[in-house]
């Protein structure tokens, strides 16, 4: 047998730095990430969202189970949101009363609704733990939607077409 080699800790570790992903300014720009440059002079609260479908699960609700308006209000819905800030859509939660987008952060464990509850815990498993999942309003009716945010993406978890998360 022959000798045993000691791995270089060192270069393993001096490699491991360089691999680091970089993004270039548009890229910065596009996906509304904060880069070490910017980072002292843009916070994510100052950034505009927009929707990510990346954990988006279809096979509670899809979009093909909304009528025709509802999602006529739902590109309104997009349209609203990307003219925000993060910081504005906080500020619409505030509980006496709730306006607009409705921002309204919880817990899973409080949601009422089973089906909701699953699919986010499935999705909570794959995410960093202190991600914290919220509701966003559509409408002031029933239509609301489920996810979380990270750096300027809201990403779209659950389509909640008929308010059953928190029924009223």
């Amino acid at each position: 047998m022959g000798k045993k080699r000691k791995l270089p800790k060192e270069r393993i570790k001096q490699e491991l730095n360089e691999l680091s992903v970089r993004a270039n300014k548009k890229e910065v720009k596009i996906l509304g990430l904060v880069s070490e440059e910017i980072e002292a002079n843009s916070k994510v609260p100052n950034m505009n969202p927009y929707v990510a479908l990346k954990y988006f699960k279809s096979d509670w609700q899809c979009f093909s189970d909304w009528e025709s308006q509802e999602l006529k209000e739902f590109s309104s819905f997009l349209e609203v949101l990307s003219k925000h800030t993060w910081q504005q859509v906080y500020n619409t939660g505030s509980k006496i009363p709730k306006h607009g987008l409705a921002y309204t952060k919880y817990e899973i464990d409080e949601i009422k609704s089973e089906g909701i509850k699953s699919r986010l815990k499935s999705v909570e498993k794959e995410i960093s733990e202190d991600i914290n999942f919220f509701e966003l309003r559509i409408n002031q009716n029933k239509l609301r939607v489920h996810g979380f945010q990270s750096q300027s993406a809201f990403f779209l978890v659950v389509l909640d077409r008929n308010h059953e998360a928190f029924p009223m």
